[in-house]
């Protein structure tokens, strides 16, 4: 892949929902399934496709201050989620947070 194909780090920048995958990926796979099971629209960037390894790496490093080296890396309302692991955290964090919205005191 040519570096006039990969996407930049400000066209990167643009999206508000994002995974990063590459092919052959269970966890990609998983990961998608859950955003689609939640209804989340979200765009799908494939390393070797849409953007590099190197670009991918720098988009981390300057939205989240992180490393990192695997996909997939998801990006929810613009805000960086992590990998497969750390969505399935988060969106146990959302469902447990909307147990409390009609609870007064």
């Amino acid at each position: 892949m040519s570096s006039e194909q990969s996407l930049t780090i400000e066209q990167l920048s643009e999206y508000q929902n994002v995974v990063i995958t590459q092919p052959n990926c269970p966890y990609c796979v998983k990961a998608k399934a859950l955003l689609d099971q939640q209804g989340t629209e979200y765009s799908t960037l494939v390393l070797g496709q849409q953007l590099t390894k190197t670009v991918m790496v720098d988009f981390i490093q300057h939205i989240a201050n992180v490393n990192v080296r695997t996909v997939p890396q998801i990006i929810l309302a613009g805000h960086y989620i992590g990998g497969h692991d750390d969505l399935v955290a988060y969106l146990d964090r959302q469902i447990d947070n909307n147990d409390f919205d009609d609870f007064e005191l």
